[in-house]
This record gives structure tokens, C-alpha cells and sequence, in this order.
């Protein structure tokens, strides 16, 4: 069953309101098993809504409208729904009480636009609102559910759940299960993984895909069936086959973050972890001691330039590299009183002459030694930092694990972001 979601408000298309909506819906949509083929959003405009409203009933078997059935003469929705079944507007002169009695209670006062909420298309059902005063609409029209929610996320997240889903299942006879699986990588662009994957890409159940996020990408591997244990006998071998070809690329499965696995790792040894950190500013550190856990393992960090001969490391002024690194994770790890350190320097910002990547080195001390490495990174500010960050984090869990590899063409030590 194929399910269009429109979200409707010109403050959406402006940027004034970040449209979280669709993405809430789409992913209940998702784990119904419901395919969303389309998102699309349209600003307060009769006519335009009116056009995007019958283009998603030519295409889609079901029709989820969010937004633009408050009280004020912009929210449309339900006058765009007349025109496109055909219908009359109507008024449920009972509710139009309801609503009279609740503002004069509360307010002493009530304005008549509130009653446009008590509005729908001749036919149509009206849904309740558990969190607000304006009724949703479920119509069919020609074979194609239409359904509108309010766009305020508290009443659109109760009326999906408790009113369009069970409605949407009903319609479509049997459910149908979806299952996603995602696979979290480290140490590979987005091309290499896409190469390296290239012939997986064209199944289509269960169909593999991928996002990136920052330095990392996830492989996702999406299969459909009637219950979950045909779910996951299409999903297994195609999963057995992605970690055989990323091999430990792959570091973590769903849920599970960089932070969650460092975190599991140092526990388990009971270990405890400081940083002394230039580029990125306390903020490796800050990322683990904020995650669930990371306090109880978290020592400290040290926010210092490494170039500067002063301060608490009280290193001397030759040039940042390698060594510094190592210098920077072994005080780090004596200052803290932690089995294990994290240093992040890169080379002095005025020293780049126009080069778009930039070298940032990356120490980590353990029980067992301590070595850095070095990684190419483009880009600046933030997102530079953002990228070191990632980078500080996955090679101490590679040296936590023994993980350390030589630089070669295939290591994520070479590699330049």
C-alpha cells in the first residue's frame, strides 16, 4: 500500500519551522510496512494544494495531510479536500458547542474563526483530537484514502497512532512487516562502500542502501514480508554477505553508537579515559561523558593548543606531529590518573597555505603502548572539527582492541575526508 504524506504551511517552505512531521510519519509508515514513495511539502495556497492533493490521489493509495486545519483563514486543507472530492464543507454543529463552551470557559471571549474546526468535507469522518480542539478528516475519494492531521506535532503524533494507522491497516487487509537493518561503518568513504557493495544494490527484497554521517556510513538492508521470521531469513544472508565484504569496517549494528561501544569496552576492562585536545576543544571528551555511561568511565579533558610551549601539558615548541601526539596522550593519561588517553592536535591554522585538507594527528595511550596516527581532512571549522572528533573516537577503540593497522591504500589512516 502505497501512503503520500503533505505537509502543508508556507512557514515550512520559509525554513521558519523545521518539518519534522514527515519525518515522524514516514518513519511509522515505515515500520507498518507501508511504502512512502512520496513527501511533499506545499505552502498556504488554495489552488497549488488543491493540484498536489490530486496528484497524490492519481499515484498513491493513501493520502496523509499535515497541517492547515486550525482556525485561521491560511489553513486550507480541508477547503482543498472539498474541491478535489467534489464535497460541500459542512459544519458538526455539535462540536461547534464544544468548542464555544472550552474558549468562553477559558478565555471569556470566543473569536467565530475557532469554528472553521468544527468543519469538514460533506461525508467525511471526523477524527478526535486528543491534544487540541481541531478534528482530523478520513474520506475516501475514487479508491484513495485521504486523511488530514493537525500540524502541531503533539496532536499529529496521537491522531496518526490512535486514528490513521489503525484505519490505514484495515484498508490495506492483511499488515505487512518491515524490518530494517543497519550496519554502521568506519574507515571507508561512501564511494569504496558503494563499490565494494555495487552488484547488492539492485535487489529489491530485501534492497540495500546507504546514508553517510560524517565520517561514517551506514548500510541499511530493508526486506518486507507477511511476519518477522520471513523478515529475517531475507534479511540474514544478504547481512552475512555486507559484513564479509566490510569486514571490520563494521563496527556497530542499529542503536549502537561510537560513544556506546568505546563505553562497553572501557567498562568491561574497567578502564577510565582522558583527552588532551587542541583542534577539537574538549569536545571528544564532552561527546563520551555525555552519552549514557560515559560518566562513570570519563575522567577529564584538556582543551590546549599543542603548538603553545605553556600550559598544563607543558610541551615544547617543535612542530605538532606524530611524537607530539604520543607526548600529548601519555601526560594526558599521567594527568588524568586514566588507563587510557585520546590527544587530537593538528598543525599550526596559519601553516596550510591554501590547502584544502588539513593533517590532524591522533595519539591514544593504553596499558599496552601508545601510538597515533595521522588522517587528512578537509574542509574547516566545524565541520573539520566534526570529522577529527569521529576520527579520535575510532582510533581509540581500535587501540583499545588492538585494532592498529599499517598505513596502506585500504586503511582509514590514509584516507583523506
Amino acid at each position: 500500500m502505497i501512503v503520500e504524506v503533505i505537509a502543508v504551511g508556507t512557514e515550512l517552505l520559509l525554513g521558519q519551522i523545521v518539518n519534522s512531521n514527515v519525518a515522524v510519519i514516514g518513519r511509522r509508515l515505515a515500520e507498518e510496512g507501508f511504502d512512502a514513495h512520496f513527501q511533499v511539502t506545499v505552502g498556504d495556497n488554495l489552488a497549488r494544494l488543491t493540484d498536489t492533493i490530486r496528484t497524490a490521489v492519481l499515484r498513491s493509495d493513501a493520502v496523509i495531510l499535515t497541517g492547515g486545519i486550525g482556525p485561521t483563514q491560511d489553513d486550507l486543507t480541508r477547503e482543498a479536500i472539498c474541491e478535489v472530492a467534489g464535497r460541500r464543507m459542512v459544519r458538526n454543529e455539535e462540536y461547534a458547542n464544544v468548542i464555544r463552551e472550552r474558549i468562553m470557559a477559558a478565555r471569556g471571549v470566543m473569536p467565530e474563526n475557532n469554528l472553521r474546526q468544527a468543519d469538514h468535507p460533506e461525508g467525511a469522518e471526523q477524527l478526535p483530537n486528543a491534544n487540541g480542539m481541531a478534528l482530523g478528516i478520513s474520506l475516501e475519494h475514487e479508491g484513495t484514502w485521504l486523511f488530514a492531521v493537525p500540524g502541531v506535532p503533539s496532536e499529529m503524533r496521537v491522531m496518526i497512532e490512535d486514528q490513521v494507522l489503525p484505519r490505514l491497516r484495515r484498508a490495506a487487509g492483511e499488515p505487512t512487516v518491515l524490518v530494517s537493518r543497519v550496519l554502521k561503518t568506519w574507515g571507508w568513504g561512501e564511494s569504496q562502500v558503494a563499490e565494494t557493495l555495487d552488484d547488492l544494490f539492485g535487489s529489491t527484497n530485501p534492497s540495500v542502501a546507504f546514508l553517510i554521517d560524517g565520517m561514517e556510513v551506514q548500510v541499511r538492508i530493508t526486506a518486507k514480508a507477511e511476519n518477522v521470521d520471513l523478515v529475517e531469513s531475507l534479511i540474514a544472508p544478504v547481512e552475512t554477505e555486507v559484513r564479509s565484504r566490510l569486514g571490520t569496517t563494521v563496527f556497530a549494528q542499529g542503536e549502537e553508537t561510537i560513544e556506546s561501544i568505546l563505553i562497553e569496552l572501557l567498562s568491561a576492562r574497567a578502564w577510565r579515559l582522558g583527552t588532551a585536545e587542541g583542534v577539537t576543544l574538549g569536545r571528544v571528551g564532552a561527546r563520551l561523558a555525555a552519552a549514557p555511561g560515559g560518566a562513570a568511565v570519563f575522567q577529564g579533558a584538556l582543551a590546549i593548543p599543542a603548538f603553545l610551549a605553556s600550559g598544563p601539558l607543558q610541551l615544547d615548541s617543535r612542530p605538532v606531529s606524530a611524537e607530539v601526539a604520543v607526548a600529548m596522550a601519555d601526560r594526558a593519561a599521567s594527568l588524568h590518573g586514566a588507563e587510557v588517553a585520546i590527544s587530537v592536535t593538528d598543525a599550526h591554522p596559519y601553516d596550510h597555505q591554501g590547502d584544502p585538507a588539513r593533517t590532524v594527528y591522533i595519539g591514544v595511550h593504553t596499558p599496552s603502548g601508545t601510538r597515533a596516527r595521522s588522517f587528512r581532512l578537509l574542509g574547516e571549522g566545524e565541520r573539520f572539527r566534526s570529522f577529527a572528533i569521529t576520527a579520535a573516537l575510532h582510533t581509540a577503540r581500535q587501540a583499545i582492541t588492538d585494532e592498529w593497522r599499517e598505513a596502506s591504500t585500504n586503511s582509514p589512516w590514509s584516507w583523506q575526508w
